[in-house]
């Protein structure tokens, strides 16, 4: 690689793909990453470069959610409102500009009073959850000692 060449990442593609939009990039509030906001309410957060994170409402998930999930592009955390973009490929990225119109559209203050409450993140949330218990267990089969996961 040339001393002048630099890779672009995924995460830096996003921003310069919605530059023109009615978004503004901002710090995301649960960091790492940054994020992109519609009159104040962020509803794109970039925590990786290859992950994107966009808030929808449950209701758009629950319309889109089997075909979200079809894609093999997309993950549906628990009740959050938002979902989670692979971006590996620049379809993704075309992908994401359609779920990131979609937000827009649920979540614009200017068409009325928001009908749901703001989660955070699932970044965020993953975060500070207690970690789970990985204890390891004895178990006799039929083959003799096995071990499992508590």
């Amino acid at each position: 690689m040339s001393p002048g060449h630099r890779t672009i990442s995924y995460a830096d593609l996003v921003i310069d793909r919605f530059r023109d939009w009615p978004l503004t990039e901002c710090r995301a509030d649960c960091p790492p990453g940054r994020a992109l906001a519609l009159r104040g309410l962020q509803i794109v957060h970039l925590h990786r470069e290859d992950v994107a994170e966009v808030l929808l409402t449950q209701e758009v998930i629950r319309r889109l959610g089997t075909a979200l999930t079809a894609s093999g592009r997309v993950d549906l955390p628990a009740v959050t409102g938002w979902v989670r973009v692979h971006l590996d490929t620049v379809g993704d990225l075309f992908l994401l500009q359609s779920l990131v119109s979609l937000a827009i559209q649920a979540n614009d203050p200017g068409a009325g009073p928001l009908r749901r409450t703001i989660t955070t993140c699932p970044t965020y949330v993953a975060e500070r959850a207690p970690r789970p218990s990985w204890r390891r267990h004895r178990t006799v089969t039929r083959r003799g000692w096995a071990n499992t996961l508590a």
